[in-house]
């Protein structure tokens, strides 16, 4: 395999991407021959964290924001957070951004002034899918910064990710209503 998508977004083609990813941006976890693992940064979710994950303290459970990573196994709960001196930081998957999977992680995590977004299910790709979704243009590959990841607002994510990809993607957004007609 020649190019690896780890540690950056990908973002999606609406003019391609009809469904469930329609005008997403995607931060790749892992990537490799065998398939790739992301999650999906900008599908905040109606519920709040504590209606989908039970033991969380109030009054955060009712407050804090819970996204949709993915349509894969919605039982596969993780948090992408900058803080690196925690317990259990997890893996590094940027420069000061890390994903773990510990629920202790996460109590750890409310106790502090670490910045972090929860996400429920993730996106899969089995072998040679992600590469031949490139292939049809399906997606627009980008760097990603622990900044971008953590500080986004979710409506504007995806227009934020063209614009900062700069270029025609840039023009596109600022000029059309659909950035990917062209």
């Amino acid at each position: 395999m020649e190019e690896t998508y780890n540690g950056k977004i990908i973002i999606s083609n609406s003019s391609i991407v009809m469904d469930y990813f329609n005008q997403t941006v995607i931060l790749m976890v892992e990537h490799d021959s065998q398939g790739a693992f992301g999650l999906v940064l900008n599908k905040k979710q109606e519920a709040s964290i504590g209606e989908v994950i039970q033991g969380i303290p109030d009054p955060v459970s009712k407050t804090l924001p819970i996204y949709s990573g993915g349509p894969v196994d919605p039982t596969f709960i993780s948090v992408l957070h900058d803080n690196g001196n925690i317990s259990q930081p997890g893996i590094e998957v940027l420069s000061g951004l890390f994903l773990a999977r510990s629920f202790d992680t996460l109590l750890e995590l409310l106790a502090s002034s670490s910045k972090f977004h929860v996400y429920q299910g993730y996106s899969g790709w089995g072998a040679g899918q992600l590469e031949t979704e490139m292939n049809r243009k399906s997606w627009v590959v980008h760097e990603a910064t622990k900044e971008f990841v953590l500080n986004q607002d979710p409506e504007t994510t995806w227009q934020e990710a063209l614009r900062s990809k700069g270029g025609i993607y840039r023009y596109f957004v600022d000029h059309t209503k659909d950035p990917m007609l062209n």
